[in-house]
């Protein structure tokens, strides 16, 4: 029985990662540039674009549910639903984690590569959502992401900039807390934790684990970043800001103690 799930499993994942490249093909294809096409304020249009995004990563998230892919438990998850404005940090330990927010919130941004943008297939999509280029411009993405979180955009930022090394303290890029001390918006923290890991950097999508992912996705309370500007300068508030993120998601998942100012919300 234990072959039989195994296999089955890695059917599924196989499946999955095409339904979800097919998926993204058609809609790139079709859906996003009628988008594109017939709205053309582009704040609806990245609203609309935003919203099928959601749709379409909440059904992928179900199917791979259904197929015996992964399980999940989330909590205070009505909290990411009902955000508008905010800046969401969370850590990144899997392949899938953008995929799991995503599902959750009804809008969401998130920052993309260059390459990625420039890609023909992600283009449209990238057009009609509004996502936010990383073309090696430090200052002009910290300016882009503020601009998308005053025009009532959530934006989730994976602050290590790649994917978390289990065991490792996580280290942050200070662009996040800049982010949230220059746009003077509150922070959602989430922490995302998948047992057994798997889908990690460097691994390989076959590689799947010797029973199904249970993802446990954890939204926590904001951290208001009023008390860190103060009247200390940007610089000093956003390298305050940023030290304690890294302590509390250090903490959080597992890796060291917490500390720091932030209002929790229990669950």
């Amino acid at each position: 029985m234990q072959r039989l799930d195994y296999v089955w499993r890695l059917f599924g994942t196989g499946l999955s990662f095409a339904a979800f490249g097919i998926g993204g093909l058609v809609l790139s294809l079709t859906v996003f540039p009628l988008i594109n096409l017939f709205v053309r304020d582009r704040a609806k249009r990245s609203v609309y674009a935003q919203r099928l995004v959601h749709a379409a990563f909440r059904l992928h998230r179900n199917f791979m549910i259904v197929m015996g892919v992964i399980e999940w438990e989330t909590h205070n998850a009505e909290a990411l639903a009902n955000d508008e404005g905010v800046l969401v940090v969370a850590n990144h330990p899997t392949l899938l984690d953008v995929v799991l927010l995503m599902s959750l919130m009804n809008r969401s941004q998130c920052i993309v590569k260059g390459g990625v943008a420039r890609n023909p297939f992600m283009r449209g999509v990238v057009a009609a959502t509004g996502y936010i280029r990383n073309d090696d411009d430090a200052e002009k993405l910290v300016t882009d992401c503020v601009a998308a979180l005053e025009a009532g955009n959530n934006l989730i930022v994976f602050p290590e900039g790649s994917r978390t090394v289990p065991g490792a303290p996580v280290r942050l890029q200070r662009g996040v807390a800049n982010i949230a001390i220059r746009g003077r918006v509150p922070i959602r923290l989430v922490t995302i934790k998948c047992d057994p890991p798997t889908l990690m950097k460097g691994q390989k999508w076959y590689e799947i684990p010797h029973r199904r992912m249970h993802f446990t996705i954890r939204v926590q309370g904001l951290v208001e970043t009023e008390p860190y500007i103060g009247e200390s300068v940007p610089s000093i508030a956003a390298r305050r800001l940023n030290g304690d993120l890294a302590e509390w998601l250090t903490g959080e998942v597992g890796h060291g103690s917490a500390r720091g100012s932030y209002s929790a919300a229990h669950c």
